[in-house]
């Protein structure tokens, strides 16, 4: 096979100085430009502190999602539109 056909291997840039960090809470804000704003807490007694935040354009957040749920291998459903006469007696 020639080597212009082999696929290329993306080399990730490690950033060592770059602190890990423990979050067990998920906000996201979506803005009218297609841009989504993120924000990572961990829930303290004294209440939420913010890790990180950050802002993702709409199909990379979607790709990201995908990615997510296939590692966890959670594929939640999209709820039913509840039906406002239902609810009502007859």
């Amino acid at each position: 096979m020639p080597d212009n056909k082999k696929k290329k291997i993306l080399e990730i840039r490690i950033n060592e100085t770059l602190a890990t960090v423990f979050v067990d809470n998920l906000m996201i804000s979506t803005r009218t430009d297609g841009l989504n704003y993120l924000r990572f807490c961990t829930a303290l007694p004294e209440g939420l502190k913010e890790e990180a935040r950050m802002m993702i354009p709409m199909e990379n957040l979607k790709r990201m999602i995908d990615i997510l749920c296939n590692q966890c291998n959670y594929f939640p459903a999209k709820p039913k539109p509840k039906n406002e006469t239902s609810n009502k007696p007859s």
